[in-house]
């Protein structure tokens, strides 16, 4: 086992025995490497590095560093991870070997005490380069100070501020200026009953302030002075109160006038962030994000956030239904709880938020029809909209409050290009500095671009750039609104200086139609190794090209999404688009196929024609990989989808909602069923695919069916079945067939549902079908048990259980085991009741089905009760109980009251 630290001195381990790692050049390489491993590092900046800036012979730098990579292979031996690459060289270190990737993966968790547990020291103090500490080691020791701050807040919150008083006091003394650590001393000391000594914290800092940098406690520091005022302390926050917002911007300079004016509005409902002529990449959303941590404090119920996609090139603003439901699941509403109307989902979100002190930011707004669903009902709650629109109807019926954002002056826009480049060169070449400054005209986007190339060169002079961006004249648009052209020719100055392989990525991402990509997906798209399409995913993200806010996932600014698309369009024959559209579409279906197999393993095979060459479906291997990878990947899949049956050219474009039954089916996710099969019919329809209409008619059919319209679940099912018998498909036939008894068997017409149930099973009986012989008998078992036929029902869910134990279909053998037992159960065999409902009980829990679990408790606690054993009966319930709260399902209701009557 290989492992590498950097977080405290620089350590390599092999099964436990430390490799000696060559001091000086060799040492500073390591580090270099490590601290990006699995990126290339450009050959330029090692020099840099490893000779902080002034190598002793220019001439001969390169050689002497692939000498000291030679001699440092040498040394690791088998624990050599370092690769060269075109460019430069990559650490590609084996999956949890670095500590830095730990404690990454540790922070996005939200494990914050066991992410800090990792550090031994400060980083890197064995070596010796004062370049690389400043560039990459100071910027990691402000990340661990910030999950720091997350951790202290955690144990404040807690219940712990007393026992992490005398932690702040030290972490004040050695960061003075650091105002977030003050505020949280002064809250701490506050919520230990100490206000006396809060206050006097408060006026310390102040003074210290006021002192060093001439200026006032900032809005956080200020807020929390309020409330030891007030002696109203920051209520505790609730375990499960969603925490949404983005990263905080990394670099933000300047603004002060908007964030006076956000403060002044703060004590209203509704603040509008709006640019100047709606003008794109302003900056907008860092203002909101950045604001919105400084005040998060003061809304201890949570922090919303949604990207409403606006002004998406697509032309395909999200729907105010898409982010509800997104915020009520985040307000932890089970996806079969939320109403199926865009109308009753904003009432039970204003609900939800009626008496709740909550902070809702909905970025990159439309207009103000997009946004009104989506406000809350009552007092308390903070809304942020960015958009590039005024939204001036939001302004006079709704009371909003805009807040004008300009382009960066000057000194702010300076300031920010310093961020990148480092105060010294900067200060080195000013007339340099200024010359960029003015051909970016104060746009924040196009100066994070200029500044992300020139950092990528430390070693070059700053004039070389003005010079080029001056040639090319490229900035002209740059103040002219929001056009996608006003920053088309900054892009392109970036763009054109990416490898090979980060331009193709770059390119074919614009034509993926969803939110964001996987790293796996992004391969598909443009057919590259997994390896080659993350190095070249992390060029994009340096140059500012793509964003990682999620590990793992990377998105696009909707101007640069349409800018890659016509870069796409340019560079690309219509053929090869076409053949990575379909490669994407082949990535999402077969990967999806074998997430669907891994959770119905009995299920009729889809079978989809073979994955284009260059095609790397993802591995999803068990039950629990399956939900999370469609948890992950269910925005995507309805975008996929929605766009495959759009501009569909063969049978793939009903694929995915087929692959997705399984889990649309046991999520709750049944409106989106549905809307992501019509689309798909159509399409099936337009190409004469008659196997692809049944499976969508079928699919629409099951959804309408669990949301209650019978009459659309019935034409749909019955034209299933008709589409399914003329392509001779008579498995599928008969498992329509059972589904269609669900429409009877839901609206309690259980003689209807039983001649449909026997006919499948008959039909299932002739074909040889194991799998619909135990579904039909477990679905006639539950109709003669309904009709009082209790011999037949112990009958027909016997059969089913000798089916179902030569299956694998967990959740059927269940049902298989409870209908038995409540059939037993009627005709007074509680003992043999109770075996069967206990076996059922044990395969839903191993299934994960929470919710038909809590029903089986239930079921338990009446079969004890009927035993005479009420104890045994309570101890079920509050079994039930505990799950259904946990749901938040109604049923909870009911079972409390079966409680209260057992006594």
């Amino acid at each position: 086992m290989i492992e590498f630290a950097v977080l405290g001195p620089l350590r390599v381990r092999v099964d436990g025995r430390d490799v000696p790692v060559p001091a000086g050049a060799g040492r500073t390489l390591l580090a270099a490497l490590l601290l990006r491993a699995d990126e290339v590092v450009p050959t330029d900046l090692l020099v840099d590095w490893l000779w902080d800036g002034v190598p002793p012979n220019p001439e001969r730098a390169k050689a002497t560093l692939h000498m000291a990579v030679t001699r440092l292979r040498r040394a690791l031996g088998e624990a050599n991870v370092i690769r060269t690459a075109t460019g430069g060289y990559v650490a590609e270190v084996p999956p949890g070997s670095l500590d830095l990737h730990r404690y990454r993966a540790l922070v996005e968790r939200g494990e914050h005490a066991e992410a800090l547990a990792l550090w031994r020291g400060d980083p890197l103090p064995d070596v010796r380069s004062d370049l690389l500490h400043r560039e990459e080691v100071a910027p990691l020791l402000e990340h661990r100070l910030g999950v720091l701050e997350q951790r202290l807040d955690g144990d404040i919150e807690a219940g712990r501020a007393a026992q992490v008083v005398e932690e702040l006091r030290v972490l004040t003394r050695r960061h003075p200026l650091r105002e977030r650590f003050w505020a949280r001393l002064v809250l701490a000391l506050h919520r230990s009953q100490r206000q006396a000594e809060a206050l006097a914290a408060y006026q310390e800092v102040r003074a210290l302030l006021a002192e060093e940098i001439g200026v006032e406690p900032g809005p956080a520091l200020r807020e929390v002075h309020r409330l030891v005022l007030t002696e109203s302390a920051v209520p505790a926050r609730d375990a499960r109160a969603p925490r949404q917002l983005p990263v905080r911007p990394r670099v933000f300079v300047g603004r002060h006038r908007a964030l006076r004016e956000l403060d002044t509005a703060a004590s209203g409902s509704t603040v509008v962030i709006s640019a100047i002529n709606g003008t794109a990449g302003i900056g907008k959303t860092a203002l909101a994000v950045h604001w919105a941590h400084e005040v998060a404090p003061r809304f201890p119920d949570g922090q919303l956030y949604v990207n409403l996609r606006g002004y998406d090139p697509s032309g395909q603003p999200m729907p105010p239904e898409d982010a509800l439901r997104g915020f009520l699941e985040a307000l932890d509403v089970p996806p079969s709880r939320i109403p199926p109307t865009a109308q009753g989902q904003a009432a039970l979100y204003r609900s939800l938020l009626a008496g709740r002190r909550v902070l809702v930011v909905l970025d990159n707004a439309r207009d103000a029809d997009q946004v009104r669903p989506l406000l809350p009902g009552t007092p308390g709650c903070l809304v942020l909209v960015t958009s590039r629109d005024r939204l001036t109807g939001l302004v006079v019926r709704e009371g909003a409050r805009p807040v004008r954002l300009d382009l960066l002056d000057r000194d702010e826009a300076v300031a920010l290009l310093e961020a990148g480049v480092g105060r010294s060169r900067s200060t080195a070449e000013p007339e340099a500095v200024d010359r960029l400054v003015a051909r970016c005209a104060g746009l924040p986007l196009a100066l994070a671009v200029v500044a992300a190339r020139t950092a990528g060169a430390p070693s070059a002079p700053l004039r070389a750039f003005a010079d080029e961006l001056a040639a090319d004249r490229t900035l002209d648009a740059l103040d002219t609104g929001d056009r996608l052209t006003s920053v088309r020719d900054v892009f392109s100055w970036s763009y054109r200086y990416l490898s090979d392989d980060a331009a193709r990525v770059f390119r074919l991402l614009g034509l993926h139609p969803g939110p964001d990509i996987s790293l796996a997906a992004a391969a598909s798209l443009a057919a590259l190794p997994l390896t080659t399409t993350r190095r070249a995913l992390a060029e994009l993200a340096r140059a500012h090209l793509v964003a990682e806010q999620v590990p793992g996932r990377y998105s696009l600014h909707d101007l640069l999404r349409g800018y890659a698309r016509d870069q796409a369009v340019e560079e690309h024959a219509p053929a090869e688009l076409r053949e990575a559209g379909t490669r994407l579409l082949d990535h999402f279906v077969h990967t999806a196929e074998q997430a669907d197999k891994t959770l119905y393993p009995e299920r009729k095979p889809v079978d989809p024609p073979p994955a284009r060459p260059g095609v790397r479906p993802e591995h999803v291997e068990s039950h629990a990989a399956a939900l999370a990878w469609y948890g992950t990947e269910f925005r995507t899949l309805l975008a996929v989808a929605a766009h495959a049956a759009e501009h569909a050219s063969d049978a793939r474009a009903w694929l995915i909602p087929e692959c997705t039954a399984t889990y649309f089916h046991s999520s709750g996710h049944w409106p989106e069923w549905l809307d992501v099969c019509r689309p798909a019919l159509g399409a099936a329809e337009r190409l004469g695919d008659v196997r692809g209409q049944a499976a969508m008619h079928r699919g629409l059919g099951r959804a309408a069916t669990l949301l209650h319209r019978w009459d659309e679940a019935r034409e749909h099912l019955d034209t299933a079945r008709r589409l399914f018998h003329d392509l001779g498909d008579r498995v599928s036939e008969a498992y329509v067939l059972v589904n269609l008894s669900g429409i009877h068997e839901t609206g309690n017409r259980s003689t209807e549902a039983l001649p449909l149930q026997l006919a499948a099973l008959e039909l299932f009986r002739e074909l040889g079908h194991a799998h619909g012989q135990a579904r039909a008998l477990t679905a006639s078992s539950w109709s003669y048990l309904l009709l009082g036929r209790h011999e037949d029902a112990v009958r027909h869910a016997t059969d089913a259980v000798r089916w179902y134990e030569r299956l694998t279909d967990l959740p059927g053998h269940a049902a298989a085991f409870g209908t038995l037992g409540l059939a037993y159960r009627e005709l007074g065999r509680l003992d043999d009741a109770l075996a069967m409902i206990r076996e059922s009980l044990d395969l839903f829990v191993e299934s994960g089905d929470r919710y038909y679990e809590a029903g089986v408790w239930r079921d338990l606690a009446e079969t004890h009760r009927r035993l005479g054993d009420p104890e045994a009966a309570r101890a079920a319930l509050r079994a039930a109980l505990t799950i259904f709260d946990e749901l938040r399902h109604p049923l909870a209701d009911e079972v409390r009251r079966e409680l209260e009557e057992l006594g």
